[in-house]
């Protein structure tokens, strides 16, 4: 199958609107055909698809210059979409059906695309898989025996396969990028944006909650211009809400990779990449070096790398216990404390203690993100962009128990594996993009690269993005 960009979709669109079907029902039939197999889109809309089509077709003197204009999407089941469910995996939600559409999938639509489904995810969005007691298994396209990731993972299954053009996720601890790098796609995890007014859960609906913290939502895509084209859609700014506010951090746009300076980094504490993942951050290096920019690489400092997963769990355990009772807050400590036992990651105090947390220590943990925050800014005053992997190694075969990872003859803690390299960022708010590397030799399968940028940088990243795709870092269709 050809996949087309999202520019080249609405091109065609624009020249003949009719041609609006013909997309939407290409779509549709590898819909139909694959996702038995992938069980990416949990809720299907062709139909409203098919009348939203029409619509967009016998309106074109009026719509067809829309930026997104008859583009098939889907967006992750967590954002509430009027009249179907956000269950988010979690059975005391699974009659729960929002009365109101997220206002980044109105945007979406305002701007002429299509919603084709809503995607896959893990149970409560917390896990690097996407199943649960709801919604089937969602397997990766290249390889089915294998995970697409969590907690965006249908979504990033559904866009590898051509079930989409695009899709609307959110990563509070890399559920954006984990996926984006299991099916070789972009994906942006930009600076902390997420907010209670996005229509997105949790927070668990209905509670009056008013609080988030480490979470962003953002777009995954085949291509870096997808990506600009969703994100410039979504993310206008929101003043009433003081959101998505334009900030101009001096950062420069440049026209070619010569003259941007990077750092890198493959080790965190005692946690290193695979051979495999190195790789691909290899390749990522010899392409901008090739292109002029200058490479160096770095340590993080282990005392503030210590401190970033310290805080990041304590606020975690804080976020994801604040809507429910004591005794669920002990079935979760439990349930994320096993993860923990095994990790090279000193942090199962830091859970108990967030999921217990009072005023007084949820302030002190927000004083520590700052200090946190401003010491590894001092990395950005001699680099533009700092590149690290995604995760230790590729996508990993399915494993709902959690059981060490094995890759390369060596295992890995399960957190350590999916966590490590992603959470920093989540804590220190820093905008990530995710880019394709290339596939491993030996597994075939994809591996995304980290870009982290200063804060406020995500049109320079969606641009940097750009550039490396001329230069190679292209989007590798799964043989479905």
């Amino acid at each position: 199958m050809h996949y087309s960009t999202i520019t080249e979709l609405v091109a065609r669109h624009r020249e003949l609107p009719s041609e609006i079907e013909l997309s939407l029902s290409q779509v549709l039939s590898r819909i139909d055909t694959f996702n038995a197999d992938l069980n990416a889109i949990v809720q299907n809309f062709s139909k409203e698809a098919k009348e939203r089509a029409s619509y967009l077709i016998n309106n074109a003197s009026e719509l067809k210059e829309l930026p997104l204009y008859g583009v098939p999407l889907t967006i992750k089941e967590a954002f509430a979409y009027q009249g179907t469910p956000s269950t988010i995996n979690f059975p005391p939600l699974k009659n729960y059906q929002p009365q109101s559409t997220s206002i980044l999938v109105k945007r979406l639509e305002d701007a002429g695309a299509i919603i084709v489904g809503k995607t896959n995810v893990p149970l409560l969005l917390s896990d690097c898989q996407s199943f649960g007691p709801i919604y089937p298994r969602a397997n990766n396209p290249y390889d089915l025996t294998r995970t697409p990731g969590g907690s965006t993972g249908g979504g990033a299954a559904a866009v590898a396969a051509g079930f989409s053009y695009g899709e609307l996720g959110s990563d509070i601890g890399g559920s954006i990028r984990n996926p984006a790098s299991f099916c070789g796609l972009y994906g942006l995890k930009p600076t902390q944006n997420g907010h209670v007014h996005d229509g997105h859960v949790p927070p668990l609906p209905n509670r009056g909650n008013g609080f988030l913290a480490l979470n962003s939502t953002g777009p995954l895509a085949r291509s870096a211009a997808d990506l600009k084209a969703m994100y410039d859609v979504c993310y206008q700014a929101l003043p009433e809400y003081q959101q998505y506010l334009n900030v101009d951090n001096g950062l420069s746009t440049r026209t070619t990779l010569e003259g941007y300076r990077f750092a890198y980094f493959d080790q965190v504490l005692d946690i290193q990449a695979s051979s495999a993942t190195r790789d691909g951050l290899k390749r990522t290096i010899a392409i901008l070096e090739a292109a002029g920019a200058s490479v160096d690489r770095i340590e993080i400092n282990g005392q503030l790398s210590n401190k970033i997963f310290e805080t990041w769990v304590t606020l975690f355990g804080f976020v994801v216990g604040q809507d429910f009772n004591w005794l669920i807050r002990q079935i979760l400590k439990f349930k994320f404390g096993q993860d923990l036992n095994r990790s090279s990651l000193d942090v199962k105090p830091a859970l108990k203690r967030g999921l217990s947390m009072n005023f007084r220590h949820y302030s002190k943990a927000l004083a520590a993100q700052q200090e946190c925050m401003s010491e590894f800014q001092q990395y950005f005053n001699n680099y533009d962009f700092i590149l690290s992997p995604t995760s230790i190694g590729p996508a990993f075969k399915h494993n709902p128990k959690h059981r060490d990872i094995e890759i390369e003859g060596t295992k890995h803690n399960y957190t350590d594996y999916c966590f490590s390299f992603v959470m920093p960022y989540n804590l220190l708010g820093n905008p990530v993009l995710c880019v394709p590397s290339g596939l491993d030799k030996s597994l075939n399968l994809p591996i995304g690269v980290s870009i982290a940028a200063p804060h406020h940088s995500e049109q320079q990243l969606l641009n940097l993005g750009m550039l490396l795709e001329k230069e190679g870092l292209r989007f590798k269709a799964p043989p479905l």
